[in-house]
C-alpha cells in the first residue's frame, strides 16, 4: 500500500504535477488517470480535485510547465551565442536536448488534444512564447526580410518540423539505430539547418 505523505496545501499541486510526469514516464499517456496520480502520490483520491477539476487540467498544467522550462532553455542557449546562425543552432539543440532529457514533459506538451480543458491553465501562452523565440531566431538569420514575410513563415515551419521531427524520431528509436545516432545533436542541427537554407556555414 502506498504510504500517505503529508503535503502542505500549496505544495500538493507541485507534487501532483511531478507525480503525473512520473506516471507518464512509466505508463505513457494512455495509462494516466487522476486516481492513479493520487494513489502514486500517497494522497486520497479526492485530494487532486482541490487543484484540478479533472485529468485534462492536470495534463494542461504539466504542459504549461514544460513549455515554460523549454523557454528558459531557449533563452540561456541563445544568450550564450553571438551570431544569428549560432543562436538558431543553439535553440534547435536546446529543443531536442530538452525533449530527450524530459521525455514525459515532451509527450504531454505535444498533445493538446488530451488536455483541452475549458477552464484549465492556459498552457498556450507558454507554448506561444517558445514559438515566438524560434520565429525571431529564424527571422534574425534573414535581416533583409520582414518578420511577417511568407518566406520567413515557411522557414520557421521548416525549422520547427526539423527539430520536432528529429526529437520524436530519436525518442522513438529510428535515429539511434542509424549512422545519424553517432552524430552529436549540434552536428545534426548544423547539417539540417544548412541543408534547408536556414543558415550558411
Amino acid at each position: 500500500m502506498t504510504k500517505k505523505k503529508n503535503y502542505h496545501h500549496g505544495s500538493l499541486r507541485t507534487a501532483l504535477i511531478e507525480t503525473g510526469l512520473e506516471l507518464v514516464s512509466e505508463k505513457g499517456i494512455s495509462g494516466f488517470t487522476l486516481r492513479g496520480v493520487a494513489k502514486h502520490a500517497g494522497v486520497s483520491t479526492a485530494a487532486p480535485y482541490h487543484h484540478f477539476r479533472n485529468k485534462s487540467e492536470l495534463l494542461e498544467a504539466m504542459a504549461a510547465q514544460g513549455w515554460h522550462l523549454m523557454g528558459e532553455e531557449f533563452k540561456a542557449a541563445s544568450a550564450a551565442e553571438d551570431t544569428p546562425a549560432a543562436k538558431l543552432i543553439a535553440i534547435g539543440v536546446a529543443y531536442i536536448t530538452f525533449a530527450l532529457e524530459n521525455t514525459a514533459y515532451f509527450r504531454v506538451m505535444c498533445r493538446p488534444d488530451i488536455y483541452c480543458s475549458e477552464e484549465g491553465v492556459d498552457y498556450s501562452g507558454a507554448g506561444l512564447d517558445v514559438f515566438e523565440m524560434l520565429n525571431a531566431a529564424v527571422a534574425n538569420c534573414f535581416p533583409e526580410k520582414d518578420m511577417n514575410d511568407p518566406f520567413i513563415k515557411k522557414k520557421v515551419l521548416n525549422a520547427w518540423v526539423m527539430v520536432h521531427g528529429f526529437a520524436t524520431l530519436w525518442i522513438d528509436g529510428p535515429i539511434k539505430i542509424t549512422y545519424l545516432g553517432k552524430l552529436s545533436v549540434e552536428e545534426l542541427m548544423k547539417m539540417l539547418f544548412e541543408g534547408s537554407g536556414l543558415i550558411t556555414l
